[in-house]
């Protein structure tokens, strides 16, 4: 999901640039609507078969989380300048409840959203993430991260 939004933005910076005619509301028009587009082609074509744009409960739960991640990218920052910066960095296994693939990489799409963190590999049941500090992970912010996500996707879980 933030990839295809950032896709959608360079895709339309690049053809206002192109364009060369400043912000003109007819080519700002064109290239929103050809920018916008290509991405739901991309979509479709990279197997976003069902849900990434027709879900808003997923892109509302992106845009909460845009709070959270601004606080820790400024934290990382004023970490780094300060020279501070004591990592404790892990690999860690999270288990998911989630049973459907859409969910699951929505997961894996807002888990690695956050700053220090990435998803490295997923699979049926878990998946497996990089993290720089291993004492900032809190399971239970993963675990309600997750809940939230089955819960907008309406997906059954696994008990």
């Amino acid at each position: 999901m933030l990839h295809a939004a950032a896709m959608l933005i360079g895709l339309f910076l690049l053809g206002v640039v192109i364009a060369g005619s400043g912000f003109a509301p007819d080519v700002v028009i064109a290239v929103a609507a050809v920018s916008l587009v290509c991405v739901l082609i991309s979509a479709r074509f990279g197997g976003i078969a069902r849900g990434a744009f027709g879900a808003p409960q997923l892109a509302w739960l992106a845009l909460s989380r845009t709070g959270a991640v601004v606080r820790g990218s400024l934290t990382t920052m004023r970490a780094a300048i300060a020279a501070d910066v004591t990592l404790n960095p892990a690999l860690v296994r999270v288990r998911t409840r989630a049973t459907d693939p859409f969910a699951k990489a929505a997961l894996a799409e807002l888990m690695s959203a956050a700053p220090g963190v990435v998803v490295v590999e997923a699979d049926t049941d878990s998946a497996l993430i990089h993290v720089n500090d291993e004492d900032a992970v809190d399971a239970a912010d993963i675990g309600a991260l997750e809940a939230r996500v089955i819960g907008a996707l309406g997906n059954g879980a696994r008990t």
